[in-house]
């Protein structure tokens, strides 16, 4: 029978179409009750699939309930209203990542972008300007300390070409060789002042660093097409008064250096020792804040914050974000709270405090839980020694209490249920002034009672068993299992007697080796006319001869994968080279019944010869 469910919600249709089997509970007095079974299983095995189909059809879906995400483009044709639209990797400040857009609590709005491009028209009521150096109301310490003004810029696209004995290099026309300045190709000098005229300045840049400037200065006002001075990049030579710093190896959309350009060292593509920096500020939003960063081997410090302290202005508070290994606590590790990213977040408090609404909770020498509502109170109550719960109201009175010696169950009425709450596995309760314990099954180890009544002084129905022992048989899901132990305490031999468990085990399963004494698996002498030792038929309508007597008597086919060995064979067909094909049946060559004659003439006297076939066999 086919059932065929559709559904459709705003956002996916799942259709299940399944074919569920049709079960007969009794089949007839051949039926052992397997082909229920396979049908129940099948059956549910649909059902199973369903539901799985089902679940992933969820998954696709996005929670409205808890914080959600998903890799692909969502469209939001109706418009956003949101208090804030930040990326996962917002660092504030001007050394920062990421971006943020937000409203805050006294209704002004707030962006923070590393770019920002106005098409036609910017109009600003004021223009706050700052630089990113060693100065203001920033301040950034870096790995190496270095940083410069420029004070000259060249641009070099090839350098003459010299060989290590330091001569020249020259063509056959006579004139210079020349090579890129740097593998990154042309770069720009960048001179500076070694001497100020009161302190000697040493040039702490290295090739490999990252450099950085940035300024905004233009005045108040009304301009066309101006933007911030900002680029970002890398140093491939340095001299006693200058750096050399690659044209194509930057940021995206870096400027050219100028004069007046204020140089700082901000990262480095390989050493790490050149890839820390520290920022710290009074200004911005965020401010005051302290960020510090590791890891910078390019022009992005999205990830590389370590350590961030700084004042959220929307809800007026400070944070302090720390991505790595942390301790609080005393050096002796009395009173502590860690956390690491192999063993995760521990602690050890001598007291503390969590609360939620009116529910308290106090964890050191006492636990606490109450909570009070208009119908209903209710507690919990740790000591150093027990713990008690609770509960009354106008329905019921009950509790519990645990110390080191008891438990101790106060109630007119004690439930034990499944998982979901459902079913009740365990009922105790007072009757009649005496208690009463009613359950389905009771499994113990030993049991004890001073007098056991049936319903009528009898018992009937099934009394199951599992695991226990009958003389040395075992009583394992419904079947009688024995073993037999080898010299080493192996299993040589074993028996089972019981409803198969799978397809490849019988009513009787009998297994053994030569490990001990025993030369059969199944011995059996003995039988009368019309009788055998082994009895096998496929539906009992035929018997053996009432004269004979027979070893094994088989009513069906007989499948023999290897030899067989016997005096005589009497057969009503013979066939050879047989093969089993998918469907269960035989193909094979039969052997030929026929007469083969001929005469052989010698000289005026004939000779005549026969041969005949029975069933491939020569019979004459």
């Amino acid at each position: 029978m086919t059932y065929k469910y559709t559904t459709q919600t705003q956002y996916f249709i799942p259709e299940f179409e399944v074919d569920f089997e049709n079960i007969i509970p009794w089949n007839g007095q051949n039926d052992t009750g397997r082909d229920v079974r396979l049908k129940w299983e099948r059956n549910f095995g649909h059902i199973a699939n369903n539901f799985k189909t089902l679940e992933e059809e969820l998954r696709k879906l996005l929670r409205k309930d808890r914080n959600d995400k998903t890799e692909y483009l969502l469209e939001i044709l109706g418009g956003v209203i949101a208090p804030f639209i930040e990326s996962f990797d917002f660092v504030t400040g001007p050394m920062g990542a990421g971006f943020t857009l937000k409203r805050n609590k006294d209704g002004s709005s707030y962006c923070e972008v590393d770019k920002l491009q106005v098409r036609r028209k910017a109009v600003f009521q004021m223009l706050s300007i700052m630089e990113t150096e060693l100065s203001g109301a920033s301040f950034m310490f870096n790995a190496s300390g270095a940083r410069a003004t420029i004070t000259k810029v060249e641009r070099i696209d090839a350098v003459p070409f010299y060989y290590a004995d330091g001569s020249a290099k020259y063509y056959s026309d006579g004139s210079r060789a020349y090579v890129q300045p740097s593998s990154q190709g042309a770069v720009y000098r960048c001179y500076f002042l070694t001497d100020d005229g009161e302190t000697a300045i040493e040039n702490r840049f290295k090739p490999g660093n990252l450099v950085r400037s940035q300024t905004f200065n233009i005045k108040e006002g009304t301009y066309e097409g101006v933007s911030n001075h900002y680029w970002w990049r890398l140093v491939t030579a340095v001299g006693e008064n200058w750096i050399d710093v690659s044209v194509n190896h930057c940021d995206e959309g870096s400027d050219i250096p100028k004069v007046g350009d204020a140089v700082v060292q901000l990262g480095d593509i390989a050493d790490p020792d050149y890839q820390s920096a520290i920022v710290l500020s009074a200004y911005g939003d965020g401010a005051p804040y302290i960020n510090m960063y590791q890891g910078i081997d390019g022009y992005s410090l999205s990830n590389k914050d370590s350590f961030s302290v700084g004042y959220d202005r929307v809800k007026k508070e400070c944070y302090v974000k720390i991505h790595g290994r942390i301790y609080i606590g005393d050096r002796e590790g009395g009173d502590y709270i860690s956390y690491s990213k192999s063993e995760g977040l521990k602690g050890k408090f001598r007291e503390l405090y969590l609360s939620a609404g009116d529910s308290v909770i106090n964890i050191g020498d006492k636990i606490t839980f109450a909570v009070t509502e208009e119908e209903m109170k209710a507690a919990i109550t740790q000591s150093a020694d027990s713990i008690a719960i609770s509960v009354k109201n106008d329905f019921q009175k009950a509790g519990l209490k645990v110390t080191s010696s008891e438990v101790l169950i106060n109630a007119d009425k004690f439930k034990i249920t499944d998982g979901n709450g459902a079913n009740a596995g365990l009922v105790f309760e007072w009757k009649n002034g005496k208690p009463m314990l009613r359950t389905s099954c009771v499994d113990v180890d030993s049991l004890k009672v001073k007098h056991l009544d049936g319903a009528d002084g009898t018992f009937s129905g099934t009394i199951s068993a599992n695991g226990a022992k009958i003389g040395g048989f075992t009583i394992d899901n419904g079947s009688l299992n024995w073993k037999g132990r080898d010299f080493f305490g192996n299993d040589s031999r074993s028996i089972r007697l019981g409803v198969p468990t799978d397809d490849n085990s019988g009513m009787i399963d009998i297994n053994f080796n030569g490990a001990t004494d025993g030369k059969f698996g199944v011995k059996i002498i003995g039988s009368n006319d019309g009788g055998a030792c082994i009895y096998a038929s496929r539906n009992g309508t035929s018997k053996p001869h009432s004269s004979n007597t027979y070893a094994g008597y088989f009513d069906g086919g007989v499948h023999v994968n290897g030899n067989l060995y016997t005096n005589t064979i009497l057969s009503n067909e013979f066939g050879t080279g047989w093969s089993l094909q998918a469907d269960g049946s035989y193909t094979y060559k039969k052997g030929t019944t026929r007469t083969i004659s001929w005469t052989i003439q010698n000289g005026s006297i004939p000779s005549r010869y026969r041969l005949v076939f029975e069933n491939g066999i020569l019979v004459d």
